[in-house]
């Protein structure tokens, strides 16, 4: 990291840059990609995460992604997380083959459902957007 911008170097140094110049892009890219969604994961604001509990400070539609990867990092592939906010909203996301499937957040009488295929890696704040997150959560997650 260098004045928070992530750097990558690759080289195959005497082996043909000049012949390898798109390849070798793609290649870099690839592993830049890589490393920043790895980084982003490990930023997210769970405060304590032992075993299958945890806690997170604030969930927003920026952060909630960021959950979902460090999760899937460390219960892999099929998992669910199922979480209480402060105020009683329910929040649950359902992961099955490294994709997120369903999203649910129950508020009071109001629910919203989402059913998706996303890869986890791909998974952005627009999916999170309007939902009404923005508080402390218990969350506790379990493989499938």
């Amino acid at each position: 990291m260098v004045r928070n911008k992530l750097r990558v170097t690759a080289s195959w140094s005497s082996f043909g840059e000049s012949l390898m110049g798109k390849p070798l892009q793609i290649f870099a890219e690839g592993i830049a990609e890589a490393i920043k969604e790895f980084c982003s994961s490990m930023a997210c604001p769970t405060v304590r995460l032992s075993e299958s509990r945890g806690e997170v400070e604030h969930v927003t539609p920026e952060t909630a992604p960021a959950i979902v990867k460090r999760i899937a990092i460390e219960l892999g592939r099929d998992f669910v997380i199922e979480g209480e906010g402060e105020d009683g909203t329910y929040l649950s996301v359902e992961v099955q083959d490294g994709s997120l499937r369903k999203l649910r957040v129950k508020q009071g009488t109001k629910e919203s459902i989402i059913e998706a295929n996303i890869p986890v890696v791909e998974l952005g704040s627009e999916l999170f957007e309007g939902l009404p997150l923005g508080k402390k959560f218990r969350i506790r997650a379990g493989k499938i």
